[in-house]
């Protein structure tokens, strides 16, 4: 099919679709708000095995820490049990810790390296849909024309927005997530894992790499919400993390003390369900459509959007029958980790030692007794085959 796609936002989940439709001979180009590509790190994320799964089907590997384990601690410091934060398959990539804007430059350069096109400084002001194709307006004033147009613009999609005025916005959820760089000073390094305590007031992960460099991750309730353009400084951030993790196990009072560089503030947000992902020749994957919270599963989620978007524009002779049959292709499934994701939306308060205490002897028995807090082969182990040709559903 000879189609040209306008991809609104230049992330992980467009970046890696520019890549798919390249490979099926669809032209695509994508537009990026930010300025510039190469300024912003970002924190740590975990991209999980079946993130890494969909970027396998365009050839693409990524660097990073392995984290196959996640050992889980209350805040008392007591061991609780252990999360596989991987697919049971051998033959399955392992999930990894990378930083965010590490993992978004090198997509954008793969799709460089491949003859994407990638214009940035490009934020989206409104866009149209007919029955021959779309275009976008932008705020600098200047349009484009394609066949098809994908928001993969985020939570605060303006795709989303222009297909479904009606459709509700994202909105904070009351839980704010922090994350940044430390020195481990007697922390220990956590080969193959990511330490995860659920604390008095909120949870906190950590990865002590061999040179005792420390990439955290925070998520605490806040009333207000902030962002990267809050303007608490460094020094407040610490002393605010301090106040909610005092009571907690001293290897994250430490980790905190010594954090270093910047701190990356992302408010934890909820979206309700838009009426469908697509309309006419607009469609949108990742978080433009669902978000998945602070479980850490968004990314990959997008991945997976964009590898089978790819596969029914392949396969499907319009882009409105391909985008109906990816729709129901994906519902099911993303329905199901935001339902996850809900459950597990805000961090549950301890407020007495007694509590936790109750925590540390409940913990075991819990993670034990519930094998689908302990297996998530259900998330990660998910495969797409590329090969696979995908059929129209009625």
């Amino acid at each position: 099919m000879a189609l040209k796609a306008l991809i609104i936002g230049g992330g992980a989940g467009g970046t890696t679709l520019a890549a798919a439709l390249h490979r099926i001979g669809v032209e695509a180009v994508v537009y990026e708000r930010d300025s510039d590509s190469a300024a912003y790190e970002g924190h740590l994320l975990s991209l999980g095995s079946n993130g890494l799964d969909a970027l396998r089907a365009l050839d693409v590997e990524l660097d990073g820490a392995p984290i196959p384990r996640l050992p889980m601690y209350s805040g008392s410091g007591k061991r609780i049990g252990t999360l596989y934060n991987n697919a049971a398959s051998e033959t399955a990539p392992t999930s990894l810790l990378i930083c965010r804007g590490t993992l978004e430059r090198t997509l954008r350069e793969l799709c460089a390296e491949r003859g994407v096109r990638i214009e940035y400084g490009k934020e989206l002001a409104s866009c149209t849909v007919g029955d021959e194709g779309a275009t976008a307006v932008f705020t600098d004033g200047t349009t484009a024309e394609g066949d098809v147009i994908v928001g993969a613009d985020g939570a605060h999609s303006r795709v989303r927005r222009s297909l479904f005025p009606q459709s509700a916005d994202a909105s904070y959820t009351g839980v704010l997530g922090l994350g940044g760089r430390s020195l481990a000073g007697t922390v220990e390094p956590t080969p193959g894992e990511c330490v995860t305590s659920f604390g008095y007031e909120g949870h906190f992960s950590y990865h002590v790499e061999a040179d005792r460099d420390v990439q955290w991750l925070a998520f605490a309730p806040r009333q207000e919400p902030a962002g990267p353009d809050d303007d608490t400084t460094e020094k407040e951030w610490k002393e605010w993390l301090l106040d909610v993790y005092g009571r907690d196990m001293p290897a994250i009072r430490e980790i905190i003390t010594n954090a270093t560089g910047p701190i990356d503030i992302r408010p934890m947000e909820r979206l309700p369900k838009p009426p469908a992902r697509h309309r006419g020749r607009g469609v949108l994957i990742g978080d433009a459509c669902a978000i998945t919270g602070r479980i850490g599963a968004g990314t990959a989620l997008a991945m997976e959007d964009a590898v089978v978007l790819a596969q029914c524009l392949r396969d499907i002779d319009s882009p409105e029958r391909a985008f109906a049959t990816y729709q129901q292709l994906r519902t099911p499934r993303v329905d199901k980790v935001v339902k996850w994701g809900e459950m597990n939306a805000k961090p549950v308060k301890v407020r007495t030692p007694w509590g936790m205490h109750l925590r540390d002897l409940f913990g075991p028995l819990l993670m034990k007794w519930m094998p689908s807090l302990v297996s998530m082969d259900w998330l990660y182990g998910h495969h797409i085959d590329w090969q696979q040709t995908v059929r129209p559903k009625d």
